[in-house]
């Protein structure tokens, strides 16, 4: 009777945390600032998030847009949030946050 249990069957419980969109995009943000620095995110904005699957794993495909880098225009488009945009796509794993993948992201001729 040293256990304290008495006879009862203890239960264990897992959770598991999914980050969220929020996170996920921010995690993209940083990533993305990172990898490709400040002159190449200028005026980042999130486009579209997509619930997916990479091997095997539960993931969020963020994209996001920035402002392409032009000398003479760059500060203007950024302030008014004009101007040619460049799309990236970002895949976040739900399990840790951790981004797997940067891709170009080519849009569709409308």
């Amino acid at each position: 009777m040293g256990s304290g249990v008495s006879g009862r069957q203890m239960a264990h419980v897992i959770v598991q945390v999914m980050v969220s969109i929020k996170e996920a995009t921010a995690k993209a943000i940083a990533f993305a600032e990172d990898a490709l620095g400040p002159e190449r995110t200028v005026g980042v904005r999130l486009e579209e998030v997509e619930s997916t699957k990479v091997r095997g794993q539960d993931a969020w495909l963020i994209t996001l847009s920035m402002i392409v880098p032009s000398p003479s225009s760059i500060v203007a488009a950024a302030l008014s949030g004009t101007g040619k945009r460049e799309y990236k796509s970002f895949t976040v794993l739900k399990s840790n946050g951790e981004v797997k993948a940067m891709k170009i992201r080519e849009l569709a001729d409308a």
